[in-house]
């Protein structure tokens, strides 16, 4: 085995154009598909991570009938006041963070003094509770002006909304809404907040207004459309938990993990990790097909060698081993490289990230649930098992030139020279 190492070795050294050439192809699959992995993975990572802290928490509550019609936000089923202080007070014992929330499909209305003209926009009105909402979403984290509810009758924006109907803190606007029971209520609230979060749709789409104050004026009596749930570690969300938090409501409310709650992002986003796997294959079907003819040329051009070698007594057993020998060397060395480039690629990537606004605009709903600067996830896996993959290939791919030229037999292969 030594000797066969110091053979490959030596040979490597000799034919250094070919060497470098092969490593080259195994860098750039490994450098390529490492990158392209942690961009996806960023992807779902960071969209994953957005809808649990601003949209929907780890687990939903609602009142069972709820769930099915979700997104017609139905105002005429929602959890009664008294189911959702004996469901809050279960969840608070049993230490886990939940908040009440009120949603509905509601109009923002603005009066344009200099243009004479009232200005509509379809927006999510979200009534929250100022204080428990904190330990569950981080919508009070995200103000980029004004305050958190300090005063009453007040309207927090996303920063969307804002800048479509020029608003800012101070100004009046009117939310046409519907109440509990269905019919339609109109309220004057003063702008107290501008949010610009981390998640585009909440910019863009959602307005949330203190839970206390929409109680007497939609007539909720202490009720809500849904309880979020979290445990506080988002990154490792588990279906678990929602099992959990069924166990602790008991059988008259539904908990709904946040998949199931946004199962049409979730299955976007499953679908391009599929279209990124197969884009790795097809790069590592070229670097394959790349490595594959440097090794055959290599032993097109060593026959006479192989033949002196078979003829000095080598079997062809030893003789494809020194040249799958060379093939796992190169691979290593390009796999080595490739992973390291890669790290030296992504930590600043992952840090200032890849900025795709003036490519696209932030109102266009591609599904994922984040800004368009984009930053890819250090995922250790893939610097372990991409080049592991490419070595692999690169074996494979010195081992089926020689395996056929290997059952020549000495004639034949010195009659060809």
């Amino acid at each position: 085995m030594l000797r066969s190492l110091k053979l490959s070795i030596r040979n490597l050294a000799r034919y250094k154009t070919r060497t470098i050439i092969t490593i080259v192809a195994v860098l750039i699959s490994v450098l390529v598909s490492t990158v392209v992995d942690g961009l996806v993975r960023g992807m779902f990572t960071i969209s994953t991570n957005n809808l649990i802290a601003y949209e929907s928490s780890e687990v939903t509550i609602y009142q069972k009938g709820y769930f099915e019609k979700r997104d017609e936000y139905p105002s005429d089923i929602f959890i009664s006041g008294d189911l959702l202080q004996e469901a809050s007070e279960k969840l608070d014992k049993a230490e886990l963070p939940n908040t009440p929330r009120y949603k509905a499909i509601s109009e923002l209305i603005t009066y344009s003094e200099e243009e004479e003209s009232e200005f509509y926009l379809n927006v999510i009105l979200i009534g929250v509770d100022k204080e428990r909402d904190k330990n569950v979403f981080r919508i009070s984290e995200s103000l980029c002006d004004g305050s958190w509810f300090e005063n009453e009758d007040e309207i927090i924006l996303g920063s969307k909304i804002a800048e479509k109907l020029n608003l800012k803190v101070g100004d009046i606007v009117t939310l046409s809404t519907t109440g509990a029971m269905g019919f339609a209520e109109t309220l004057d609230l003063e702008v107290g907040g501008i949010i610009n979060s981390e998640d585009p749709q909440v910019n863009m789409s959602q307005v949330f207004v203190n839970l206390s104050d929409l109680d007497s004026y939609l007539l909720l009596e202490g009720g809500a459309t849904e309880i979020a749930v979290s445990d506080g570690m988002p990154s490792v969300a588990s279906k678990k938990l929602a099992d959990k938090v069924q166990n602790i409501i008991g059988p008259e409310l539904d908990a709904k993990y946040y998949e199931e709650v946004n199962e049409d992002i979730i299955a976007i986003m499953n679908g391009d990790k599929g279209s990124s796997f197969i884009i790795l294959l097809f790069l590592f079907i070229i670097a394959a097909a790349g490595i594959s003819n440097t090794m055959l040329m290599a032993v097109m051009e060593r026959r006479k060698e192989n033949a002196m070698l078979r003829a000095l007594g080598f079997s062809r057993r030893s003789i494809v081993s020194l040249f799958v020998l060379e093939g796992t060397l190169t691979g290593i060395i390009g796999a080595l490289i490739g992973a390291l480039l890669a790290l030296f690629v992504m930590i600043p990537l992952s840090k200032y990230g890849l900025d795709f606004t003036a490519l696209l605009s932030e109102e266009m709903d591609i599904g994922y649930r984040m800004p368009l600067i984009l930053r890819p996830t250090l995922f250790w896996q893939s610097f372990v098992f991409i080049p592991i993959l490419a070595v692999l290939l690169s074996s494979l791919s010195a081992f089926f030139p020689v395996y056929k030229t290997g059952k020549e037999e000495i004639a034949d292969l010195f009659r060809r020279m």
